[in-house]
């Protein structure tokens, strides 16, 4: 058997820009001696599932249709446009970018606009060569161009048709039309053109080549076209992103405003689908959904910088110091901005802020014509501009003049920030995300209303470039024939039912009713970290909860000794590592810590010395202990005792004929947050049912260097270690493996079925010889919705959504996947995503109603909260470790005294992972 050493497409010419990904995955198919196959199969479609009863549902799919019976033959080029100037200088508004590079929004929207500003000076020179119609030219203002007419073929050779040709427009002969600006002191503009290929837009959607994008390309751009030219419509961004310009048009309130200077931008993101159809009759979908995001406010930054460091307490704004994380929190918002300078004449002006210096404009000294001044005083002198903002730290702007690194220095009261600018992750503040996650709670009735509305603002009815293409666009979104799954049978300890409420999914344990397997808690303690709020929880309400903690515990059967100690502890990192050592030294076998809600800092802590002592613990609000203690709230205190029984080594309540006893069940899933930029590992985070009960889920992570899930080489330990928990507990090897593993996107799946697949093969043969497997692909990140056929508006939300156990195996799904739409949970606030389950590889043969059966019924299997979740337990479970992961690293790299970093992800796995420790197979993170 040959091996092979390097990639190659379909037409067998050797890549020469390999990802760093691929080629470490080659490396490891060489050592294991396996072959790499480019073209790999994936998992045939199965035919839909017929359990559950029948119900119908609206989606948000709108219609393509093509009304050309002959097919469409859609040409592509490459296109340059420079203005040549009166005074003979020549500059090209839209130059190639490196493959990979990012724009500041504002420049990427400004560049998009001139080029929009200019685009009816194409549709002339089309017209004076005779071209085609100017509808027929589609493009995504940048460098790529589509027209229905092979243009090339008038300016270049049969035998080289991908000659670059040009063709030129003079001042005389510019439209009417154009923004003056735009052609200020221009002589002619140039379009230079390379043919690149040519292709039928509907042959390459339904190609056999899962990879082929092209039809989805020119489709995506074509319904793009008529908003973008509209200069009251629509702000393009990047993946079909679209935000309004005018909300209100469209029927949207005036977008809210967030905190730290910002707002919610409202639009839209569309994407082109395929669709099964009906009786095999594949067809061709838009789905639009409503997109919001935060962007910065187009404020001075000297006001920018105040919302920054203030916070509200009570009813009091207070200012907080330029220092530690607030300074850094104004550093993430601020660096990377591109803002105007307001001082100059021309207004339009702009930098990109490089940093925030730790010097004021009266104390910064610059050298100026050999002269040494102050900033203020430059200011005052050159400009007659007395600052007002002078206690303010100045901006940076890093430049090269004469290849010479300079910094230039401006007051933040003269910045004022420019328009477009999206908040980036880092930039994202907690007060931020709550307004957020606020304002994106839409409901289900709304949502759809509003979907309506964004499909208007697209234009996409008697629209002119859809005309010439041929294709007519529904304005009403499609149905999709559904089925509603059972829940599954939960037992109790006695062996007791609980009933499922089938509208939301949601189940109660009775007075009486004990865990499937009581843990037990012995010498155990409570931790008072100490708060100084008017409404932080005191002693006597700490032995309080203890009293009630401890009965209901009792009475759900947990094994639980007398509280030993409820000690007090600062909110300080030295006396809480104090504190381990003390407990270590006693023996303690679980701690229960009261937290302050300010107090957020310390959680991470406590779940690193719980990992380095071996001590468990569970950390608790004060807000929650006071809502048990003085509203008596039942729900949450039993919500605790869940919690307590799983991290103890208990079992709540088990799944009854879901999981065969020889199946393992595993859940992989990543995080890729990075804690600052000397981060440089993600974490892979895993669950199995690797305990004594079938339905009990356990899990672990390991390190990986950065955004790296694309390597293989993690599967190795997660195989290895599942299979030894497995044949520990249960005496076994299993004979089939069922893995889930959330993506990013379609666009991933020919690497799972190139690299990751093929390695687990091996990786099973080697641990678990003979075993059969599954691998399914979890995706929340698409732009699908599902809807009630009849929505009732005045219910609330969880009414209004569709109910759990909702799944869509036809109709709307993709007819080149075997995939199926699963909604598990109700969703309590705005409308339910529903996740996309894709099947790759199956040898197990499972058929859809097994599959979609079993998924949906670990949905109720997470064991801490009486109702499903939103992803299969052991999916949701792994992303929890892999959070974990992610924040034992950040805690373990910032302790105090901390000298060596963790960034190899070996170290990083064998220190911090469980594993090794005393947690291992056991669900500590629940």
């Amino acid at each position: 058997m040959s091996v092979v050493t390097s990639l190659k497409k379909k037409d067998n010419t050797v890549l020469t820009e390999k990802k760093v990904e691929q080629l470490s995955n080659i490396e490891i198919f060489k050592s294991e001696g396996l072959i790499v196959d480019t073209d790999p199969d994936y998992c045939a479609k199965k035919a839909p599932g017929k359990l559950g009863k029948k119900i119908n549902l609206f989606t948000n799919f709108f219609g393509l249709k093509p009304t050309n019976t002959v097919g469409t033959k859609v040409y592509q080029y490459e296109i340059e446009i420079s203005k040549v100037f009166e005074n003979g200088k020549t500059a090209i508004i839209n130059k190639k970018r490196e493959v990979g590079s990012k724009t500041n929004d504002y420049f990427e929207q400004i560049s998009k606009q001139s080029l929009i500003n200019l685009w009816a000076a194409f549709g002339k020179v089309l017209e004076n060569h005779d071209l085609g119609e100017y509808t027929g030219a589609i493009t995504d203002f940048n460098r790529l161009l589509y027209l229905l007419n092979p243009i090339h073929s008038k300016f270049t050779t049969v035998e080289n048709p991908k000659e670059v040709f040009s063709l030129t427009l003079e001042k005389h002969e510019f439209p009417e039309k154009i923004n003056e600006k735009e052609i200020e002191g221009v002589a002619k503009i140039v379009y230079n053109l390379k043919f690149t290929t040519s292709f039928d837009p509907y042959d390459s959607l339904f190609s056999n080549d899962i990879l082929d994008r092209d039809g989805f390309q020119y489709l995506a751009l074509l319904t793009s076209m008529k908003v973008s030219l509209d200069k009251m419509g629509a702000s393009i961004y990047e993946n079909g992103k679209n935000f309004l310009k005018d909300p209100k048009m469209y029927g949207f309130e005036e977008p809210p405003k967030l905190n730290d200077g910002k707002y919610l931008g409202v639009g839209l993101q569309k994407t082109i689908r395929l669709m099964e159809g009906q009786s095999n009759n594949a067809g061709i979908a838009l789905s639009i959904d409503i997109k919001k995001a935060a962007f910065h406010d187009s404020i001075t930054l000297d006001k920018k910088f105040d919302e920054l460091l203030s916070v509200q307490r009570g009813h009091n704004t207070v200012k907080l110091p330029f220092s530690g994380s607030n300074a850094q929190k104004v550093i993430n918002n601020i660096k990377g901005l591109a803002c105007h300078l307001t001082h100059l004449k021309d207004k339009t002006k702009t930098i990109i802020v490089s940093g925030i210096s730790t010097e004021t404009p009266d104390k910064k000294i610059i050298d100026v014509d050999g002269k040494k001044v102050n900033v203020a005083q430059y200011y005052q002198t050159k400009y007659n501009i007395t600052l007002k903002r002078k206690d303010l730290p100045l901006v940076e702007q890093k430049t090269i003049f004469n290849k010479e690194k300079r910094i230039s220095y401006y007051p933040m009261e003269l910045l004022m920030i420019a328009p477009y600018q999206r908040v980036k992750q880092k930039a994202q503040t907690p007060e931020q995300i709550s307004s957020m996650i606020k304002e994106c709670a839409t409901a289900p009735k709304k949502r759809l209303n509003e979907i309506h509305n964004l499909f208007a603002s697209l234009q996409l009815v008697n629209n002119e470039y859809l005309k010439q293409a041929k294709i007519v666009v529904e304005n009403k979104v499609l149905s999709a024939p559904a089925r509603q799954l059972k829940p599954p049978t939960l037992i109790t300890g006695n062996q007791k039912f609980l009933e499922i409420r089938n509208e939301n999914g949601t189940w109660d344990l009775g007075r009486n009713e004990q865990f499937n397997i009581p843990s037990k808690i012995d010498n155990w303690c409570v931790v008072l970290i100490e708060g100084k709020g008017k409404w932080d929880v005191r002693m006597n309400d700490a032995k309080l909860f203890v009293d009630k903690y401890i009965q209901c515990a009792k009475m759900r059967g947990i094994k639980i000794s007398a509280c030993a100690e409820i000690s007090t502890c600062p909110p300080i990192e030295q006396k809480l590592k104090e504190l381990f050592d003390y407990l270590k030294k006693y023996d303690t076998g679980f701690v229960l810590f009261m937290t302050p809600d300010s107090v957020t800092y310390l959680h991470n802590m406590i779940k690193l010395y719980e990992r380095e002592t071996g001590i468990p613990t569970q950390d608790l609000k004060h807000s929650t202990v006071s809502k048990i203690i003085q509203k008596n709230q039942f729900k949450t205190l039993e919500n605790i005792i869940l919690k307590s029984n799983v991290k103890s080594g208990g079992h709540n309540y088990d799944l009854k004929n879901v999981i065969k006893g020889d199946r393992l069940i595993l859940g992989i899933g990543f995080n890729h947050t990075m804690a600052s930029e000397a981060d440089s590992l993600s974490v892979v985070g895993y669950a199995a049912n690797t305990r004594k009960t079938p339905s009990e889920f356990a899990g672990d992570f390991e390190y990986v260097q950065f955004s790296r899930d694309g390597q293989i080489k993690f599967y190795e330990n997660i195989i290895k270690n599942c299979v030894q928990n497995f044949k520990s507990t249960r005496g076994i090897i299993p004979k089939e493996f069922l893995i889930y593993r959330t993506s990013g996107s379609e666009g991933r799946y020919n690497d799972y079925c190139t690299f990751d697949i093929p390695y687990i093969r091996k990786k099973l043969q080697e641990f678990a010889p003979g075993a059969k497997f599954a691998f399914v692909v979890i995706e929340k990140g698409h732009n699908i919705r599902f809807f009630k056929d009849k929505i009732i508006a005045t219910d609330k939300a969880p009414l209004q959504n569709i109910s759990p156990g909702s799944v869509i195996d036809q109709g709307v799904t993709n007819p080149k996947l075997c995939e199926f739409y699963l909604t598990t949970h109700s969703g309590l606030q705005g409308t339910a995503k529903t996740p996309r389950y894709t099947i790759l590889y199956d040898n197990m043969n499972l058929s859809m109603d097994e599959l979609q059966g079993v998924t949906n019924c670990l949905a109720y299997g997470y064991q801490i909260v009486n109702l499903p979740t939103s992803l299969p337990a052991p999916i949701y479970i792994a992303n929890q470790y892999a959070e974990r992961g992610r924040n034992l690293l950040n805690a373990n790299n910032h302790k105090i005294g901390q000298k060596i970093i963790l960034s190899d992800e070996k170290q990083a796995t064998k220190v911090l992972a469980y594993a090794t420790s005393k947690f291992n197979n056991l669900r500590i993170n629940a």
